[in-house]
């Protein structure tokens, strides 16, 4: 009955703000009359004025006010309900958002030193050198090939020819190879990239579940059939599970790592610098094992100069004639 209640008025409202089309409020809270509250939370007309703006029709604005004077009351009827759930907890939950706007501060700090200072662009040696030099973080899960493979129909009477050029190591006999499948109409697969090994399968007349790892022969011709034709594949390349990933597989990768890299780095440079001027200023000062702190540079100078005014005040006083009563006759 409450939210009926606060639904109607807000109806009446939009009503009213739709007639007076966009004009501004005038005086603050003198005009600006209050559309739901909650306690003393309170909803006015210059809050919901801005959803009109969304809204064609004078419909389609009584049913934006009707859905955010909802979603606005139950928001604030929960936090009301949370508040006095959670009192004995308030000391907790107000470290919990001090500790989370200060790690969102600090993250924001690294992030504007990242975007002043940060260099996206990685030459290929750089991350060559970094894949040389860490070859055990780039090992394969699964075996990768490299290959070629056609299907021949049972009646095609040129598959020796085929053959021959199929399995040459020479560009330009195995240009002559794409030719004549193309000019035969014959299904061709080309796997010039690194492939698992499963899916360079999936396209023979394989069964499944079997691994075929008897297969895994680089150079050789071998054949499969069905009742649809004639399978021929060459595997050239072969990388085992367990092997040194290939560097165009692991290239991503390894750009993102560097880049990972160059992003601490930048970070860890200006918290020194900042740890750095602190404590050259004396706004920095630890003392880990109780004992008294050893004073800064400035403070040892500070010092002096206050213990040498105070000496040379001494000097002037010593150095006065000391006061006596005339002697009476």
């Amino acid at each position: 009955m409450v939210m009926t209640r606060f639904l109607k008025i807000s109806l009446l409202f939009a009503l009213v703000l739709i007639m007076g089309a966009c004009r501004e409020l005038p005086l603050p809270f003198e005009y600006d009359r209050v559309v739901a509250q909650v306690g003393d939370k309170k909803l006015r007309e210059s809050d919901v004025q801005s959803i009109y703006a969304q809204a064609e029709t004078t419909e389609d604005s009584v049913a934006l006010l009707e859905i955010y004077v909802d979603r606005w009351v139950k928001n604030e009827l929960k936090l009301r309900a949370a508040e006095n759930l959670f009192r004995d907890s308030e000391e907790a939950i107000e470290a919990m958002v001090a500790e989370y706007r200060n790690s969102l501060l600090t993250r924001r700090l690294d992030q504007y030193y990242v975007d002043q200072e940060l260099d996206t662009l990685f030459t290929d040696a750089q991350i060559e050198e970094y894949y040389n030099r860490h070859p055990s973080d780039f090992r394969l899960d699964r075996t990768i090939v490299r290959g070629r493979q056609m299907r021949v129909p049972s009646t095609f009477r040129q598959v020796n020819k085929l053959r021959e050029v199929m399995r040459s190591t020479s560009e330009e006999k195995l240009q002559d190879w794409r030719d004549m499948c193309q000019k035969n109409g014959l299904e061709v697969q080309e796997y010039n990239s690194w492939t698992d090994y499963s899916e360079f399968l999936s396209t023979l007349p394989t069964l499944r579940g079997r691994k075929y790892e008897e297969l895994l022969t680089v150079g050789q011709l071998q054949e499969m059939r069905d009742d649809d034709g004639r399978y021929y594949f060459v595997i050239t390349e072969i990388r085992r599970t367990g092997d040194a990933a290939p560097l165009e597989r692991v290239r991503e990768t390894i750009r993102r790592i560097l880049f990972n890299q160059r992003q601490s780095e930048i970070i860890r440079a200006h918290e020194e610098q900042i740890y750095s001027e602190a404590l050259a200023s004396g706004e920095l000062r630890i003392n880990l094992d109780g004992k008294e702190e050893e004073p800064t540079e400035q403070e040892v100078v500070d010092k002096r100069e206050t213990e040498t005014v105070a000496n040379e005040g001494q000097s002037a006083e010593s150095t006065q004639p000391i006061a006596t009563e005339p002697k009476q006759k």
